[in-house]
C-alpha cells in the first residue's frame, strides 16, 4: 500500500477499497428450511400438514422482514460489510443472528422483527403484543420474549468470540465498537414505547430509521477506535469461522418418526480429500487450477479468496469431484447463491480431471 494511501486511511478511518455495502454472506437458511417443510407437507397427515403450513407462513413472514432490512442496507451507500443469517456456535452457546453490520467505527447486531399486531413496551421492559379487531378494539394481549434481551445475548457472544480470536480486540474496545438494535420491519405495526425506559427507546427503531441510526453510530465514535479495511474483513472472517448450518430434523419436530423399529441412523459423511499417496494435495493440477480460479474471482469481486471457498472446501471439492449443483451443495458452505455464482466454473474444472 502506497504511503499516501496509508496516510489517507489513518486520517479518515475509512476503507480504501470498500466503496459500497458489501454482503459477505447474503444467504437465508430459512428459505431452505421452507423447501424442506414443503416437501414434508406432501406426505404428512392432514392435522400435521396444517401445522407445517402455519410454520411456513411464519418463516416466510420473517424472511420478508429480513428482506426489507436487506433493502435498507443495500441502499445505505455506506462502505460496510454485511453478514446475514448467522448461526453461531461457541463454547457450548448458540445464537441465531439476523444481521451483523461491520463499519470502520462500529459492529452492529441487528435483530429483525416483523409481526402482526401492535407492540407496547412497559416501564419494566416487558414487550406486549396487541391484537386488534377491524374496529381497533383490542381482543387479545400476549407477552413476547424481549428482543432487546435476546439481542444483548447475541452481542455478548460476539464479544467473547472477537476478544478470544482477535488480538487487536479487547473488552474495552468492544464497549465502544459493539452495538445492537431491534428493527421492526412491518410498516403497519405501531410500537408504543411511551412508558419505556430511555435505554429501551434507544434500542428499538423502525426499518426506515436504520440508515440514519447507522450514520449516527459512525459519527458518535468519531474520535474512538476504528477498523482499517483488513480489520473489517478479519471480523467477518472470524464470525464466519464460527457459523454453522442450523439443521432442523423436521420429521422429529412434527412427530412423524418413531423410535420403535426404526433402522439405525446412517450419518452422512462430509466429503473428504482424495488420498494422494506420496504426492501432497497442493501439488495436484486440479488443486492448482481451483486455487487459481478462486484468486482470479476474488480479485474481480474485490473480496478475499476464502470467501469464494476456503482451503477445506477446496479439498472437499477434490474429494467429492461434483458434477452437479446437488453434489456440490453437499459441501458445507455451498448453498444456492454460491452455487449460482461459482458452481458452473467449479464443475467445469472438476470435469477436466474426472
Amino acid at each position: 500500500m502506497a504511503f499516501f494511501d496509508i496516510l489517507k486511511q489513518s486520517i479518515s478511518g475509512r476503507p480504501l477499497n470498500i466503496k459500497e455495502p458489501t454482503f459477505i454472506r447474503d444467504e437465508c437458511d430459512a428459505q431452505s428450511q421452507i423447501e424442506k417443510m414443503e416437501e414434508l407437507k406432501k406426505t404428512a397427515p392432514p392435522e400435521i400438514s396444517k401445522q407445517i403450513e402455519q410454520d411456513i407462513k411464519m418463516l416466510s413472514y420473517g424472511i420478508s422482514g429480513e428482506n426489507m432490512v436487506a433493502y435498507e442496507l443495500k441502499n445505505s451507500y455506506m462502505p460496510i460489510l454485511i453478514l446475514r443469517d448467522l448461526y453461531l456456535e461457541y463454547k457450548g452457546l448458540t445464537a441465531q443472528i439476523d444481521y451483523v453490520v461491520i463499519d470502520t467505527k462500529f459492529i452492529l447486531i441487528v435483530e429483525c422483527k416483523k409481526m402482526t399486531g401492535d407492540i407496547e413496551v412497559t416501564n419494566n421492559g416487558d414487550f406486549i403484543r396487541l391484537f386488534k379487531s377491524s374496529t381497533g378494539k383490542i381482543y387479545k394481549r400476549e407477552g413476547i420474549y424481549s428482543p432487546i434481551v435476546q439481542n444483548e445475548r447475541h452481542l455478548e457472544l460476539i464479544k467473547h468470540i472477537l476478544c478470544d480470536d482477535m488480538a487487536s480486540i479487547t473488552e474495552k474496545k468492544c464497549k465502544v465498537l459493539l452495538h445492537s438494535i431491534v428493527v421492526f420491519a412491518n410498516p403497519k405495526t405501531i410500537v408504543n414505547i411511551k412508558y419505556a425506559k430511555a435505554d429501551t427507546k434507544k434500542s428499538t427503531i423502525r426499518c426506515d430509521q436504520l440508515i440514519i441510526h447507522m450514520k449516527a453510530l459512525h459519527d458518535l465514535n468519531k474520535d474512538g477506535p476504528w477498523f482499517p479495511e483488513d480489520g473489517m474483513y478479519r471480523v467477518a472472517e472470524v464470525l464466519m469461522e464460527h457459523h454453522k448450518e442450523n439443521e432442523v430434523d423436521y420429521t422429529q419436530k412434527y412427530g412423524l418418526t418413531s423410535n420403535v423399529d426404526q433402522p439405525e441412523e446412517v450419518k452422512e459423511e462430509q466429503p473428504q480429500p482424495a488420498p494422494t499417496s506420496s504426492v501432497s494435495i497442493e501439488e495436484l493440477p486440479i488443486y492448482k487450477e481451483l486455487r487459481e480460479y478462486r484468486l482470479i474471482k476474488s480479485r474481480e469481486e474485490g473480496i478475499k479468496p476464502y470467501y469464494i471457498y476456503n482451503n477445506t472446501q477446496l479439498e472437499q471439492i477434490i474429494g467429492l469431484m461434483p458434477e452437479t449443483y446437488a453434489e456440490l451443495m453437499q459441501i458445507k458452505g455451498f448453498a444456492d447463491i454460491k452455487c449460482k455464482k461459482y458452481g458452473d466454473a467449479v464443475i467445469n474444472i472438476v470435469k477436466k480431471y474426472k
